[in-house]
This record gives structure tokens, C-alpha cells and sequence, in this order.
């Protein structure tokens, strides 16, 4: 090999080089640009991992047994959604649905513990019977509130 057949070859490796220490570089800034928002963002947005944990204690007891599967709480802006899956829709109509969820399956207000944990977050619970994204929901009331 000669000197005219490595230049291309040392070329190449040189901006091959260049790209993945910017992208590199990139990666870096854009990460602790995320952990700098994260820092600064307001208490009401950052969803304490207590209140997540008591939440989904709350409901894995409850549903232990039957048909209907607690599938856990996510953090969401300003609350919490609990998932529950049900094997086929229930032979009601939505708003009905909501009003049995408020009803009958949101915390009673002698869970005071969790009702404190939450605080001003909302906590809201779905049903669905195969895909999260067409739950039916109720925002639960908070009675501390």
C-alpha cells in the first residue's frame, strides 16, 4: 500500500472521527439541558415517587382477585393516571362508566394516607379493555382537598 491509497483511508477515519465527537457532544449538552429543566421545574410537575407507590399499593390490593387487572400509575403533568384493564367493555354508556368509577372504584376518603400523599395532584383512573389510549376515565375527587 502506498501513500497515495492511505490519504483517503486516513481521510475518511479523520471525519469519521469529527461526526461521532459531535454527535457526542450534542448528546452531552442535550442531556444536561433535560436535567437542568427538570431541576427547575415547579414541585406540581414533579410527581413525588411516594404518592406513585401509595397509589399503586392502593390498587394492587384492590384488584387482587376477579377479572380486572391493575396494570399500574403513571406521572402525568399535575397528576397520576391509574390503569386498570377489564377483559370486554362494560354495557354502559361512557358518562355512566365515569360516574361508577367515581363512585365505586376511586380511593374512598378514609384512605387518608393517599389522599394526603397526592396533595393538589389529580388522580385519575382508566379502564380499557386492550389498548390504554381508549380508556374511559374519572378524575377522583379528593376529599382533603
Amino acid at each position: 500500500m502506498n501513500i497515495k491509497q492511505f490519504y483517503p483511508v486516513k481521510s475518511l477515519i479523520m471525519v469519521v472521527s469529527a461526526i461521532l465527537m459531535s454527535i457526542g457532544l450534542t448528546a452531552c449538552m442535550q442531556g444536561f439541558s433535560v436535567a437542568e429543566i427538570a431541576a427547575r421545574a415547579p414541585a406540581s410537575d414533579n410527581i413525588p415517587e411516594l404518592a406513585l407507590k401509595r397509589v399503586n399499593q392502593s390498587f394492587k390490593t384492590t384488584f387482587m382477585m376477579g377479572d380486572w387487572y391493575y396494570q399500574g400509575a403513571t406521572a402525568v403533568k399535575g397528576g397520576i393516571d391509574a390503569y386498570i384493564q377489564i377483559p370486554g367493555k362494560l354495557d354502559m354508556d361512557p358518562e355512566y362508566q365515569r360516574n361508577y368509577l367515581r363512585q365505586s372504584v376511586c380511593p374512598k376518603a378514609d384512605n387518608e394516607q393517599l389522599w394526603q400523599e397526592l396533595g393538589g395532584l389529580s388522580l385519575s383512573v382508566h379502564l380499557y379493555t386492550y389498548n390504554k389510549r381508549f380508556s374511559v376515565y374519572a378524575t377522583c375527587e379528593n376529599p382533603l382537598a
